[in-house]
């Protein structure tokens, strides 16, 4: 009796460890099944996740300008009080490439904040001119402030020219110019002997924007009519160019 007692119970514990496993596997089969149906739900819910993508395309450029503000750092420019020169061209110029870059002209500032290129000036300049080459550009632009300290009672804007072969970007620079009527045209002048000019190895300008000491102060010491000059300058670029 007691040997069938203890064979019974030997296959009561064998059926109970056979039972527990199957219901281990049932359970476990229930889970992955739950699992996967709960994700398969959640997923036609869920909003499909957007991969950034850069869309954006290189633009196909016209040309490349060299916009260059004349001075920078220690080298001040012109002044009067504490309206520098070299402020007043890095405003410009900084219009200027914007609105280049509006018609698909590629704009490369010589610089784009308050500082010289070089601690030489000779050194300075040249670096200045040698950006035309390297970069293949189509014109070189440079953007200063006149003075005159015998008197205040001078105007005008001026542009000085590389050669003959730029003088229809001077024109066409100065004729927009001209239409915001803030001083008067003073014509074109030879800049042989300037050498961000003569060392240039592409058509170039250079575009005194007034008198800083005469009557075009107030308009070289406002922002915002700066930035209008630096779009005249560019749809003159942009006419020349197209």
């Amino acid at each position: 009796m007691a040997a069938k007692k203890k064979k019974k119970l030997k296959l009561r514990v064998d059926r109970v460890i056979i039972a527990a496993v199957a219901c281990l596997i049932i359970l476990f089969g229930l889970y992955k099944g739950i699992s996967f149906a709960v994700s398969h739900v959640m997923s036609l819910f869920e909003t499909e996740a957007i991969t950034p993508q850069n869309n954006d395309k290189p633009k196909n450029y016209k040309a490349t300008v060299i916009v260059d503000p004349g001075h920078g750092g220690y080298d001040v420019g012109a002044n009067i009080g504490e309206l520098y020169e070299k402020d007043i061209s890095l405003t410009t110029a900084k219009a200027v490439a914007k609105e280049l870059d509006k018609a698909d002209i590629k704009a490369i500032l010589t610089r784009d904040k308050d500082e010289a290129l070089h601690d030489n000036k000779i050194t300075d300049l040249k670096l200045r001119c040698d950006m035309s080459k390297e970069n293949q550009a189509k014109y070189f632009v440079s953007i200063h402030v006149n003075d005159y300290d015998k008197t205040t009672n001078i105007s005008g804007f001026e542009i000085y020219t590389k050669n003959k072969a730029s003088e229809a970007l001077a024109t066409s620079i100065g004729n927009h110019i001209e239409k915001l009527n803030y001083s008067k045209n003073r014509g074109m002048q030879d800049g042989n002997s300037l050498a961000v000019l003569r060392d240039n190895s592409v058509s170039s300008v250079l575009i005194e924007l007034g008198y800083i000491r005469g009557k075009d102060f107030d308009y070289l010491n406002d922002n915002q009519k700066l930035e209008k000059i630096g779009q005249a300058i560019a749809q003159g670029i942009i006419e020349n160019i197209n």
